[in-house]
């Protein structure tokens, strides 16, 4: 069976470093998704309550417009900053993948 440490030790250095930048992505977005699962919850004992009133319909359209381009336009940007430069992109590319899902 082949392991993610053989993969990386045959990818090399690029692998390693591709790895530890994957998993740290994947660490820094679970804390976002906790902080924005608590916001939510926080919004929905508000507005349980009758302390504030969301229009969703409003926050809906925010979120799939202008706000989703930019998110997609930004993970462009962040992924070019990884390789930026980089001779190894292909064992880093795989070690980023192989950091994220693990």
């Amino acid at each position: 069976m082949v392991t993610v440490s053989t993969i990386l030790g045959t990818l090399g250095a690029g692998g390693l470093l591709g790895y530890f930048a994957g998993t740290a992505v994947k660490g820094v977005s679970r804390l976002l998704g906790c902080l924005l699962g608590i916001v939510f919850i926080l919004m929905q004992v508000l507005a349980y309550y009758g302390i504030a009133e969301w229009h969703w319909d409003k926050i809906s359209e925010f979120i799939m417009g202008p706000a989703a381009t930019a998110a997609g336009s930004a993970s462009a940007k962040l992924w070019a900053i990884l390789t930026w430069n980089l001779p190894f992109g292909g064992g880093f590319a795989t070690g980023f993948y192989l950091g994220m899902r693990r």
